[in-house]
């Protein structure tokens, strides 16, 4: 069975994960973790002062993306990497067993061409950036303010803005969590003709 492929890209905060995770307990969708692919520290970009760059493109083992979502594409399960964000590297794997629709959402993912083509409908979910860090701060309390002022934005805005032009429908993000979850089951029913 070839799964339909749906990407979500959007800022950070801007509430990727609890959309697909949303959809997911509704059924019908199965998440894919883009972060799971994050590189280790000392795999990963550096600051001029040493420290970690999270929010480039190269932070992420793209073309083990490219091939986990090539294998998921022609039908086969796949191990995904079970990613530790506080320490900074994989801790084992899990089996992705093959669904239907695979719904992958993350900050970079419209960034890599090869990875771009393979969906079958590209989705971006729309917030502007005070609303992104707050719900990023909700989330996360203990994030850095100044790092993403002065390192996680200015990347945001020179690299995965501009990548909005890739989507296939462009979702209000503001919106309450189920106004959000209608109109994206919407945009998938549209493209699924059902």
């Amino acid at each position: 069975m070839r799964p339909i492929l749906i990407g979500l890209a959007g800022l950070s905060g801007a509430g990727k994960s609890t959309l697909a995770d949303h959809l997911q307990t509704q059924g019908g969708v199965k998440r894919f973790r883009f972060d799971a692919y994050y590189k280790t520290m000392e795999d990963c970009p550096k600051l001029p002062d040493g420290r970690a760059h999270w929010d480039l493109p190269q932070s992420l083992y793209l073309d083990e993306v490219y091939e986990a979502l090539e294998e998921l594409r022609a039908g086969n399960d796949i191990f995904l990497p079970l990613y530790h964000r506080r320490l900074c590297r994989r801790t084992g794997s899990l089996l992705f067993k093959i669904a239907p629709v695979v719904f992958v959402e993350g900050l970079q993912l419209f960034s890599d061409a090869r990875i771009r083509q393979l969906f079958d409908l590209r989705l971006w979910l729309d917030v502007d950036e005070q609303t992104a860090l707050t719900r990023r701060l909700e989330r996360q309390p203990q994030y850095d303010v100044e790092y993403h002022r002065t390192v996680a934005l200015p990347a945001q805005r020179e690299i995965v803005v501009p990548l909005k032009k890739y989507a296939h429908a462009i979702i209000d993000g503001s919106q309450s969590i189920r106004e959000v979850s209608y109109t994206t089951d919407k945009l998938i029913h549209t493209f699924l003709g059902v």
